[in-house]
């Protein structure tokens, strides 16, 4: 499940890479046919070798959880993707060809200046399709990176995913309930992306989603960062906490926020929802309760919060595992 730690482990080259570790153990020393022969042995293996990562990571891509096949393509085409990863299997699939042939042919050769011209010319199509895929490679290792940087869900734990609009309090909810370190400061989409936490309830270690903040538009009109709340939102199991602003100084209306929250629950099917008003220690009593009777008609279950204190937030968070959709 956790991509992140194979991804670290593999280093896909690029195209000069493959060719500077030929030039390095070139043959010397030996008669021309020998060297001849070596030289195309060299080439196809270092081609394959240096290649075995990338086929490390197709294996890898493939098997993601829809979680993280959702979070890489907010960052890379996926179809170009697969594209590069066709290209180096096919660089792969040259060389082993182009060994298997040129070193029989190479048998046949009467001179030495006979047997240079074919060394040549069969590392020459074994290099030329790799260098076909030198922006692939250069692609290919920027998805290792990607990947070796996504945060670790275990699916077989309890998860809570935190979500709304910006800065209305995610980032202070997570980092006051579990050991999230989630950046925090006063002004909207401080959260770029998914970040988790872990907090022991019991005998349960609970994982505690940070995502960013999410505006009131179809996902098609969203940016990188808010398709990565998306990505947790539909793909991740568990209960969601909906964070709400009543304050004046919220990112989005009232409205907008209860229109995005409808929006998000027709992401999560039956997933169950609360609500969370946060920020009611700076919020006036009518404002409140007309955000509490607006959750209540749509009947999701609505609490009271002020992120930042601790048994507040842990109330909320133990509500939220419970489960309950309905209001009180």
């Amino acid at each position: 499940m956790d991509p992140a730690s194979q991804a670290k482990r593999l280093h896909v080259p690029t195209y000069e890479e493959v060719l500077r570790r030929i030039k390095t153990r070139y043959p010397h020393n030996v008669g021309t046919f020998e060297r001849e022969r070596l030289s195309l042995e060299l080439t196809r293996n270092v081609v394959i070798s240096k290649t075995e990562p990338v086929v490390e990571l197709w294996r890898l891509v493939r098997g993601l959880h829809p979680f993280y096949a959702r979070l890489l393509e907010t960052a890379f085409d996926l179809k170009q993707i697969e594209e590069d990863f066709r290209c180096v299997m096919k660089a792969r699939k040259v060389a082993e060809e182009m060994w298997g042939k040129y070193r029989y042919v190479l048998l046949g050769a009467e001179t030495e200046a006979e047997a240079r011209r074919i060394g040549r010319e069969g590392r020459g199509r074994m290099l030329s399709q790799l260098k076909k895929c030198s922006r692939s490679l250069e692609r290919l290792k920027e998805v290792a990176k990607f990947l070796s940087g996504l945060p670790a869900i275990d699916t077989s734990l309890p998860i809570v995913i935190v979500a709304g609009p910006p800065n209305a309090g995610k980032s202070t909810f997570v980092a006051t309930v579990s050991s999230a370190k989630p950046e925090i400061a006063p002004y909207p989409f401080t959260t770029k992306n998914v970040i988790i936490g872990h907090v022991q309830l019991g005998d349960a270690v609970v994982q505690v989603v940070d995502t960013p903040g999410l505006l009131d538009r179809d996902p098609a009109e969203m940016n990188e960062v808010e398709r990565r709340a998306v990505a947790a939102l539909r793909e991740l199991p568990g209960p969601v906490v909906f964070l709400v602003d009543p304050t004046p100084l919220a990112a989005l209306s009232v409205q907008e926020q209860l229109r995005l929250l409808d929006r998000v629950r027709g992401w999560l099917g039956e997933r169950p929802v609360l609500v969370a008003i946060n920020k009611v220690d700076a919020a006036g009593e009518d404002a409140i309760r007309s955000v509490e009777g607006a959750v209540r008609a749509k009947e999701l279950k609505v609490v009271r919060l002020v992120a930042y204190k601790k048994e507040l937030a842990m109330e909320v968070l133990r509500s939220a595992l419970e489960g309950l959709r309905s209001s009180p």
